[in-house]
């Protein structure tokens, strides 16, 4: 009898678009037998399941990327990856060959218990195969999906979860007293010429969630105010996501079967009025735009503490929630009206020497002295060196080499921030003061926005603005 064990990982998946797939804790049944059959240990830290995810694409898989990076650890925890079938790995042939070579490349297998495969090259063809007759299976009952949800829709039936306003009753929309009610206060504030931004606000106010259970935002205002659904019209697109492309050409509006809670009038109303307001509205940027300023990530609003973003490209900032909804005070800015606030006020920090300081937090791994903390570094430093060999080896495609390098980079600066200071010493002097050209600095037109930026993270924690007030207040850095 073989008394070597091998450690393994399990991977379980099982989607909701096939009712013949065996249930999460069959498939773990069926892999246990296999693991103890064959000489491996399953540790339940190596125990990954995804519920109810498509395999199409392993970004949407939260736990197939946690095993993907516990494999990518040298040396590897686990020699192989069991699986009930192939295509609980993945069904996308591109996928699934990339990532069974680079764990194959760190020693890995990955073993189908259901689907024994030979040895050798045929072996891997029947792999192969396999592989395709998954993804095909996978986007043609995508397809058959879609088509029979677009069917539907022509017979003006509910294909997706209910409309804030509306419940589910027997497959179908039935108006929700409870929520309403509150559709037509929407329409009806935003007729009166309330901003969708204070419509939010006051939602938020009254504690009133949306379908999903968050909080209240322009773009869910806006989202009530363009749906057709409320005038008893289902609104769907057989090709795509419509996200807030409402004047995507593809997109279907039919007669529903269900009640309307907005009359047309008032409807065609508030899209008229939507539409001579976009004209005159100054469009903000929005969060996937990158936009580099001195102040980036370092102003917070006094009411919230949220983050100050760009509310207007190069001209202002605002607060992200009060953009969103989600907070009720604006704390619009120039930009550069608070950028000489801010060096103003650290001009005469430097002037009379008081300075508002605020220790650095210490990294979680509570090191008791700094030669564990040097340590720690070397080895964070020695993985930089191992993820740029994966790099040039194959293992990591580009972009999965700078997110590790980053998160190292970072881990590197926390520890390095985390030395222990004696507790019964008190500074009278902060490192700022070594560099009293900091100002000058900061007012050259010749130094990029990103750089200032870098010089004033080095030793301001955060800046905090009031809008009552228009004043700051500096949080350094020891």
């Amino acid at each position: 009898m073989n008394t070597e064990y091998k450690t393994a990982a399990a991977y379980i998946r099982v989607s909701t678009d096939n009712q013949t797939e065996l249930s999460p804790d069959s498939q773990i049944k069926v892999v246990m037998q296999y693991a103890k059959q064959n000489g491996y240990i399953v540790p339940k830290q190596f125990v990954f399941r995804d519920d109810g995810i498509s395999g199409r694409y392993a970004d949407k898989r939260p736990q197939f990327n946690l095993m993907i990076a516990a494999a990518k650890q040298k040396p590897s925890p686990f020699s192989a990856v069991l699986l009930w079938k192939f295509s609980r790995f993945a069904r996308n042939q591109e996928e699934s060959i990339f990532y069974k070579s680079m764990l194959r490349k760190n020693g890995i297998e990955v073993i189908s218990v259901s689907e024994p495969m030979i040895d050798g090259p045929f072996g891997k063809l029947i792999e192969r195969i396999i592989e395709w007759s998954d993804e095909y299976y996978s986007i043609r009952l995508s397809g058959e999906v879609k088509r029979g949800m677009t069917e539907k829709v022509e017979r003006g039936g509910a294909v997706s979860i209910p409309a804030f306003g509306y419940q589910i009753k027997n497959k179908e929309y039935v108006i929700n007293p409870d929520t309403a009610c509150f559709v037509k206060k929407i329409f009806s504030d935003y007729l009166k010429g309330v901003p969708v931004a204070k419509i939010a606000g006051d939602l938020n106010k009254l504690k009133v969630k949306t379908t999903r259970g968050n909080l209240w935002e322009n773009r869910t205002v806006e989202y009530i105010l363009r749906n057709p659904v409320y005038i008893g019209k289902i609104r769907w697109n057989p090709k795509r996501k419509t996200q807030r492309n409402y004047d995507d050409p593809d997109i279907m509006i039919v007669d529903g079967r269900h009640e309307p809670i907005i009359d047309k009038e008032t409807f065609y109303n508030v899209q008229k009025l939507f539409e001579i307001n976009s004209k005159k509205h100054i469009p903000h940027i929005h969060s996937s735009v990158s936009e580099e300023y001195m102040l980036h990530g370092l102003v917070k609003c006094s009411t919230c503490g949220a983050s100050l973003t760009m509310a207007v490209k190069g001209v202002s900032l605002q607060c992200v929630n009060y953009i969103h909804g989600k907070c009720n005070i604006s704390h619009s800015i120039l930009l550069k009206k608070i950028n000489d606030m801010v060096i103003t006020s650290i001009e005469k920090t430097f002037k009379n020497g008081i300075f508002n300081l605020k220790f650095k937090s210490q990294s979680k791994c509570q090191c008791e002295n700094n030669l564990d903390i040097n340590l720690l570094i070397a080895k964070e430093q020695q993985k930089l060196c191992r993820i740029k060999d994966a790099y040039e080896d194959g293992v990591y495609t580009l972009q999965e080499y700078k997110e590790s390098k980053r998160a190292i980079i970072e881990k590197i600066s926390i520890l390095n921030d985390s030395f222990c200071k004696p507790q019964n010493i008190v500074e009278r002097k902060n490192p700022i003061e070594k560099n009293k050209s900091i100002s000058i600095l900061l007012r050259r037109d010749d130094l990029g926005e990103k750089e200032k930026n870098e010089i004033l993270r080095s030793f301001t924690q955060k800046i905090i603005f009031d809008r009552a007030s228009t004043s700051i207040e500096l949080l350094f850095y020891i």
